[in-house]
């Protein structure tokens, strides 16, 4: 597989092929660990910690909003 460096703006920047992207998961503004070592430079998806939360909380059928007031009317007034 090859690609170009090509002219963004005022910066250079490669084009990855969307068969790689699919491959590894990746998508826009997908965060990458860039390394250099021996003429090679190493790209490495970062996955956002908290990334998959939402889908585990609304997954949990056991989840029910708090009664944080007990046994206390929702109607009463505080007039």
């Amino acid at each position: 597989m090859q690609t170009h460096i090509v002219q963004i703006g005022n910066s250079l920047g490669l084009r990855l092929p969307k068969a790689l992207l699919s491959t590894l998961g990746l998508e826009r503004d997908s965060l990458l660990s860039i390394q250099t070592s021996a003429g090679s430079i190493l790209l490495t998806p970062l996955h956002r910690p908290r990334s998959t939360w939402q889908a585990a909380f609304m997954a949990d059928p056991a989840l029910e909003p708090e009664n944080l007031w007990g046994d206390m009317p929702a109607a009463e007034s505080w007039d």
